[in-house]
């Protein structure tokens, strides 16, 4: 049952979780390139990560990414979430993951 739903985790997030929209108004925006960037700068690798793990977390367990359905801001793509702040029009992954380095 658990693999069957995205809302069920099997791993623990890292301390900062990192949802990058995937639909079609923000993947035509950038979003698989901010997906592999924020990987990039965050040092997450997603290489084992599909249906049934979608979550990928960094090596020190401080980030975690996984790609979310629609979050609602179609117009201003490439879009998403840290935690509970959302962030539009990312242009400077480097940057937005400076804001959470505590």
């Amino acid at each position: 049952v658990v693999t069957f739903y995205p809302g069920f985790r099997q791993s623990a997030p890292g301390k900062y979780h990192i949802r990058v929209c995937r639909t079609l108004s923000c993947a035509m925006a950038g979003s698989f390139e901010l997906m592999e960037s924020l990987c990039e700068h965050a040092k997450i690798d997603r290489s084992g990560v599909n249906h049934h793990h979608p979550i990928a977390v960094s090596e020190d367990g401080k980030y975690s990414i996984e790609f979310a359905e629609c979050l609602a801001s179609c117009g201003s793509g490439p879009v998403c979430m840290v935690n509970d702040d959302f962030h539009e029009k990312v242009e400077d992954p480097a940057g937005l993951l400076a804001k959470y380095r505590d």
